[in-house]
Formats: C-alpha cells, structure tokens, sequence
C-alpha cells in the first residue's frame, strides 16, 4: 500500500474491522483512526464492504510474494508444503489484527461472500496445489491425489487452526506445533513409500 489518505484508511479499517467487528465498525470511527473526514472515506470506497474486499485484495499480494518466497526455499516438494504451512500460521501469529480480520469478519460480509470472484485467494491456494503437481511429477507423492481437493484439505486445516487461535482468548494453541502436526498428518497421506 502507498503513504496515502487511501493506505491511512485501510490500516486504520483494519484496526476498527478487529477491534470492534464488522457489523459495528462505524465508518466515522475508521476515518477518526485515519485523522481524515468521513467524506474522504467515501471517495475511496463506496462503502465498508468495499473498504473490507479492498483490505483483503492489497493484503494477500504481499502474502502471496511471501509465501512463494518461503516455498522457493525449500529443496524438495515435502520441503515446501511445511514451508507454505509454518509461513501461513507464522504469518497468523505475527498479525494477529489481519488475522482476525481475514479469518472472523471477512466472513461476515455477505458482499464478500457473494461478490468476490476469489482471484487472490485462488492464487493463493494454487501455490498448495503446484506443490502437489511438482511432487507428483517428480515421484516422491501418490499421482492419484486430485490437486484441487489437495489444496482445499491442506488450506481448510491451516484455516481452522488459524481461525481456532484467532479467537481464543487465551491462545495458548502453539501454531509451530500445529504446523508440524498437519504436516505429519498430510505428507502421511500422500508421501510415496516405496
């Protein structure tokens, strides 16, 4: 995001969308965080569904560059699924106000989940399904795996933990040894044995 009145609002919505939820965040609180008027809200965004799509589209750019970052790494496909998992829940840990934002209140907004044609979120979830592809073209997992149910497992258990720690009160799940448990679980299933 650029040093802009647009990028104060959008970090300031993701302080107000984590702290107070969706349904209550108030535009007016938004603009107050982002020390401009309500009026300048609304010539970014037409609103506080546009405001949250835009938060997730700017964020997941850099998550994505990250994760490829984390899976280039790796030396070998089994190598890349654990970096690709431990980076997503890192990344949860580290950022505990998008994490709310992207596992609770994204899903609160029925625009979102109407309207979003998921084209970052698809990417995204790509990286999990060429991990598999890679694998299973160099041999080391089952070809029989279908890669889009693949990625759909993988992301639905990082997601449940991620969502499972984001609102605990507590947080005393360890997301390091989440991340080594699904990849036990996962690399179990789909690593050849010879």
């Amino acid at each position: 995001m650029k040093n802009s009145k647009r990028e104060k609002i959008l970090k300031a919505a993701i302080k107000i969308f984590a702290r107070d939820g969706f349904f209550n965040a108030k535009v007016e609180d938004i603009a107050r965080q982002a020390g401009v008027a309500t009026g300048t809200t609304y010539l970014y965004f037409k609103n506080k569904d546009d405001l949250l799509i835009s938060i997730f589209e700017e964020e997941m750019m850099p998550i994505i560059k990250s994760a490829e970052d984390a899976i280039g790494a790796a030396d070998m496909p089994d190598g890349e699924l654990r970096a690709f998992i431990a980076h997503h829940l890192q990344l949860v840990e580290e950022n505990a106000d998008m994490a709310h934002l992207l596992q609770v209140e994204l899903r609160q907004s029925s625009k979102f989940l109407v309207n979003y044609s998921g084209t970052k979120f698809k990417e995204y979830l790509d990286l999990i399904s060429d991990i598999l592809k890679k694998g299973q073209s160099g041999g080391y997992f089952k070809e029989e795996i279908n890669s889009t149910l693949f990625k759909q497992i993988v992301f639905g258990a990082v997601d449940q933990i991620s969502t499972n720690w984001t609102i605990s009160k507590t947080r005393k799940i360890s997301l390091k040894t989440s991340a080594d448990q699904i990849c036990m679980v996962i690399l179990d299933g789909v690593l050849k044995h010879s």
